[in-house]
């Protein structure tokens, strides 16, 4: 079993040129049981716009309003309607898990961003054992039925540890986790102390921060192999996901790798 944590908009359009379709069913036909789940930024923030509100962002994460949230479930819902169009029509069978239920979330104090508190194994194990796809939206609720803005990181690295995930793939548009973004400087394998080190030295992005706790988290879980790549190249893509190396030109993406991590 395997997680993907993917950009909607850019998966939507893999779907339709059907790399990212292939790629899909390929690991189905391998018994793998992928399990997607989605963000939805510039679907929310344009959502917001329509309706006058804007919302600061703090170290990579949007501040969720009272107010705001249910314009923010109801982007997260129609990106994940998008994408289970696009996947379908690539002959991905898709199974949307949208109610809020599935991911549980917790009140940290911040009006509805919340963080993840639990993950319903039930009933992502169900949709994979009936060979269906799921497909995560990056919401929860709390005990009492609250909904709560989560960051699609943190509920993918959640659900792979839940699931025992043996690998968890983050899709984005650069090429990985960079040491110098503007020298070029890609980290093409590397280690928790290494990130870590470069966390504290300041030298991600505020939308880089959150993906990089992300990959520590669940290579501290247990999770085999962690890879952040761009998804707009298949080749990366497929070397995350399936492993594949034949006819490959040179390595892309980040990994970090648990047996690493858990001897430091």
């Amino acid at each position: 079993m395997y997680v993907r944590r993917c950009k909607t908009g850019r998966i939507a359009r893999r779907a339709r040129d059907r790399s990212f379709g292939a790629t899909l069913r390929e690991a189905l036909a391998r018994g793998w049981g992928p399990i997607l789940i989605h963000g939805g930024g510039p679907a929310i923030t344009r959502r917001l716009a329509t309706y006058g509100i804007e919302l600061p962002f703090t170290n990579g994460l949007r501040a969720t309003t009272v107010d705001a949230i249910d314009h923010v479930v109801s982007a997260l819902q129609m990106c994940n309607a998008e994408l289970t169009e696009a996947l379908s029509a690539a002959h991905v069978p898709i199974t949307p898990l949208t109610d809020g239920w599935t991911v549980q979330a917790r009140d940290i104090g911040a009006e509805r961003t919340g963080e993840v508190a639990a993950i319903s194994e039930s009933r992502v194990k169900e949709a994979c054992e009936e060979g269906f796809v799921p497909l995560l939206t990056p919401f929860g609720r709390d005990a009492a039925g609250a909904f709560y803005n989560l960051n699609a990181d943190a509920v993918a690295a959640h659900v792979a540890q839940t699931m025992d995930a043996a690998r968890l793939v983050f899709l984005t548009d650069v090429a990985g986790v960079y040491r110098d973004y503007q020298a070029g400087e890609l980290l093409t394998e590397t280690t928790a102390a290494e990130l870590e080190d470069l966390l504290a030295a300041g030298s991600f992005t505020a939308g880089m921060i959150p993906k990089v706790t992300a990959m520590l988290y669940a290579a501290r879980q247990g999770v085999d192999e962690v890879w952040v790549v761009d998804g707009r190249d298949h080749e990366s893509v497929a070397t995350a996901v399936l492993g594949d190396t034949a006819g490959l030109t040179r390595r892309r993406g980040t990994r970090l790798r648990a047996a690493v991590t858990q001897k430091e």
